[in-house]
């Protein structure tokens, strides 16, 4: 009986890994540019045993082996804000992180700092930079990335920016970090960086938010199954000690 104990052990504990992941998805699903995520698994090394016509195999439960991020689009939200940013199709925001390294999000809410750079949710300069004046009247960010502003006095509008996008072969390699932040591993391979509309990229959206693209009723009937799922797991876990208890009452007797 010790091997159903094992294998029920092991399937509670993947789907406690399963429910973990869904209640972050359930917990994200109002955050800007959020990509869900899913637990994969796969089963353990099979036991061996001598059987009448030959060798039979019993199976000794699951483990994890990735937790996949959903990097399809988000459902772009009108806003009419000028400071907001959504992508249309491939790509991520290039910002700068606090140690001068470069991180990459989905999420465009913008903002100004002090010195007047564009900043992505209020923490992370734009990069490359892009400084307004501080006599801007208007902020105009185009399909392709430029962003232009309208002085007080000019009637037109002057080039102050250029907006670029970054893809990677492999998305499913970046490390998320928090605040909707992934960097570059070896696993998702060399970056490409872009105008928005080139080499695949997407194009910008201004007055546009993205939202989370995780489904409401995908993740609750995930939680559904993961729950029985879970509850099967330990109902086989009772059977197989009261098996075990039988069995050392008959020893005893």
């Amino acid at each position: 009986m010790i091997p159903a104990l094992d294998s029920a052990a092991s399937g509670m504990s993947v789907q406690q890994y399963c429910l973990d992941v869904t209640a972050d998805n359930i917990a994200n699903i109002s955050t800007n540019g959020f990509k869900s995520s899913h637990a994969e698994f796969t089963d353990l090394l099979y036991g061996q045993l001598a059987g009448p016509s030959g060798t039979l195999q019993v199976g000794r439960g699951a483990r994890l082996i990735n937790v996949s991020r959903d990097f399809s689009d988000g459902t772009l939200e009108q806003t009419g804000d000028k400071y907001d940013l959504a992508i249309s199709g491939d790509g991520l925001f290039q910002v700068q992180l606090a140690d001068g390294s470069i991180g990459y999000t989905r999420a465009g809410k913008l903002s100004l700092d002090a010195g007047g750079q564009l900043k992505l949710d209020g923490c992370y300069i734009l990069q490359p930079p892009v400084t307004v004046p501080a006599n801007a009247k208007s902020l105009t960010v185009t399909e392709d990335g430029k962003v232009t502003v309208r002085t007080a006095g000019s009637k037109t509008d002057t080039q102050i920016g250029q907006i670029s996008l970054t893809k990677f072969p492999n998305p499913q390699g970046l490390l998320a970090i928090g605040d909707g932040i992934f960097v570059q591993t070896a696993n998702s391979g060399q970056s490409v960086t872009a105008v928005p509309g080139q080499n695949g990229l997407g194009v910008l959206r201004q007055g546009f938010s993205e939202k989370s693209n995780v489904d409401a009723a995908t993740e609750m009937t995930n939680m559904i199954t993961t729950l029985r799922a879970y509850e099967l797991n330990s109902k086989v876990l009772q059977n197989a000690d009261e098996s075990m208890n039988i069995a050392n009452n008959i020893l005893r007797r």
